[in-house]
């Protein structure tokens, strides 16, 4: 009975995390269409309208992942789940975060760093608001689907170790559908992005609950990347005060970043005196 029950509970989590993807890409192709609707009755030229786009991309992706996790949750309370709001779920699952994530951050922050060989783009500097919108923007583009990933394991646990493998391929599979029919990857920031969110899949426990993990990783990494070195998906280094001139191969990125998520998960075992 209790593994028909587990069964039913990862279905239903996959189900869910499916729905939230393709509302999430249609709430996006809506808005997109709706603005360049409104721009052609103007007679805007198609360089305007895709310039519009392109400096309110972080605005739209955004607010099409709040609508997607907003349609997920009412919905789920209309099914009698009662899911968790958001002021009760991050009050209830505080903890402090954990060292090992400020490790992880500050060596892969410092690998950009000191491999990137970044320099400065002085007409970018007064740029300040782009500059914090790309660091809002990427952080709650990656929380909003922790969140939504937090509440479907509340509701629906995924317990069995076969069934978290196959969970981490689903998501992950999701993530890499909506970003590639959302985001144009014109800057080649796509394996990154995704090791963005395996990092956040990772650090944030069996059962998602650690987001303050979370938001050690968003704040002191992938959010100043985004916004400071343009490591961004949407804008790229258009508006960055700096840029990288060189980022590391994808080989080396996938070596880098198992390397730290195997620090993370194994460090308690390991008898190290520090770190």
């Amino acid at each position: 009975m209790k593994t028909d029950e587990a069964q039913q509970d990862f279905y239903r989590n996959l189900r869910w995390w499916a729905f939230y993807i393709c509302v999430q890409v249609t709430c996006h192709v809506v808005l997109t269409s709706i603005a360049a609707f409104f721009h052609f009755l103007l007679d805007h030229e198609l360089s305007l309208v895709e310039g519009w786009v392109h400096n309110n991309g972080w605005e739209l992706a955004v607010v099409a992942k709040l609508f997607a996790i907003w349609v997920v949750h009412r919905l789920l309370r209309v099914r009698l789940y009662r899911p968790r709001g958001v002021r009760a779920f991050f009050k209830e699952e505080w903890r402090m975060p954990d060292r090992r994530t400020f490790v992880v951050a500050a060596f892969l922050a410092t690998i950009f760093l000191v491999l990137g060989g970044p320099v400065v783009q002085s007409q970018n500097q007064p740029y300040f608001g782009y500059h914090l919108v790309a660091f809002v923007g990427v952080g709650l583009w990656l929380l909003i689907d922790y969140f939504c990933l937090a509440i479907l394991q509340d509701l629906f646990p995924v317990t069995d170790t076969r069934h978290e493998h196959w969970r981490f391929v689903f998501y992950l599979a999701g993530f890499w559908a909506a970003f590639r029919l959302v985001v144009p990857d014109y800057f080649g920031t796509s394996l990154i992005m995704h090791l963005h969110f395996l990092a956040l899949l990772m650090i944030s426990g069996p059962r998602f609950q650690h987001w303050g993990d979370v938001a050690v990783y968003l704040l002191l990494f992938a959010a100043p990347m985004s916004a400071v070195f343009g490591v961004d998906p949407i804008w790229g280094a258009d508006f960055a005060p700096f840029k990288f001139s060189h980022l590391p191969s994808a080989p080396f990125l996938l070596v880098i970043w198992m390397l730290s998520l195997a620090y993370y998960c194994y460090r308690h075992r390991l008898r190290w005196p520090s770190l």
